[in-house]
């Protein structure tokens, strides 16, 4: 197996960086539980908007802002991140809140919900320009987390990290639903918690391993193939950006570090890089 290593490129010191979209030449990202929005570019990272409780992800609109998985609701945005408005999508009594999301190829939005407990009961959902609420489309999941479609809008890849798994849902652009449900690998506990994903243009799949300073690339047969270290424990998700969206862009946590463990990886919580021979894909942007 190939193995790579990469470094940090925007110190950031973050709780629990993920969400990482590249996007108006720079990276998009989130800081989940203050609810923090973060743009690192030119060196620098600022936040852009405080929501003050949990984002999971923040994706681009075709006509121009933004929407944000933000704890119970998806939110839109305008290009300044002032909010335009509210979808609710679950109730504060069911002890769950949103989780990772995609944009899909006809430009619907993806996204999955989680329970505050960590435990099984999540859902994926689907959501399409002009609909009041999204359609719940699969139930009874673990939880649902990463997910990106494959470079020719036939698949879409989605991590269940409490099965411990990345599963492929055939994906029909015409109807924009999904069907089978078939399990491409599962993550030994030794790597880590399978969470965030990005494809690549050659269609090899990059998981992000909560707890195991590590991401592996899968082949489209099942195997692994390469392995990038991370020198921080607690690696979230990716996306491909930067010049020729030839850099894997990797976000990272401090949350869940002990003293002594803050002390040994001293650039946890930072967003690390690496460039690879093949490339990644343009990001979508939802019609939301």
């Amino acid at each position: 197996m190939i193995r790579l290593e990469a470094r940090p490129v925007f110190e950031a010191g973050a709780l629990l960086g993920e969400g990482p979209v590249w996007h108006g030449a720079g990276l998009l990202w989130v800081d989940i539980p203050d609810g923090k929005v973060m743009r690192s570019q030119d060196g620098r990272t600022r936040t852009m908007k405080v929501f003050g409780s949990p984002v999971s992800a923040v994706l681009p609109r075709r006509r121009g802002g933004y929407v944000a998985l933000h704890d119970l609701d998806v939110a839109v945005l305008d290009a300044d991140f002032h909010e335009l408005g509210r979808i609710s999508v679950l109730q504060r009594e069911t002890g769950l809140r949103l989780s990772d999301g995609a944009v899909g190829p006809g430009g619907e939005l993806w996204f999955g919900s989680m329970r505050h407990d960590l435990a099984a009961g999540g859902s994926l959902f689907r959501l399409r320009a002009g609909e009041s609420a999204p359609t719940e489309v699969r139930a009874g999941l673990g939880m649902p987390n990463g997910m990106a479609f494959s470079p020719d809008g036939r698949s879409l890849y989605l991590v269940d990290s409490v099965r411990r798994a990345v599963t492929v849902l055939d994906y029909d652009p015409e109807t924009q639903d999904v069907s089978g449900d078939r399990v491409l690998i599962e993550v030994d506990p030794d790597l880590g918690t399978p969470d965030g994903i990005a494809v690549d243009a050659g269609g090899g799949i990059w998981v992000a391993m909560w707890a195991g300073g590590r991401l592996r690339r899968i082949e489209l047969d099942g195997t692994w193939s390469q392995e990038i270290l991370v020198p921080a424990r607690n690696v979230t998700s990716c996306a491909f950006g930067g010049a020729g969206l030839q850099t894997l862009y990797i976000t990272t946590g401090t949350v869940d570090l002990g003293v002594e463990e803050a002390r040994q990886q001293p650039t946890a919580g930072s967003v690390f890089g690496i460039s690879l021979p093949i490339g990644g894909l343009p990001q979508e942007e939802t019609e939301l």
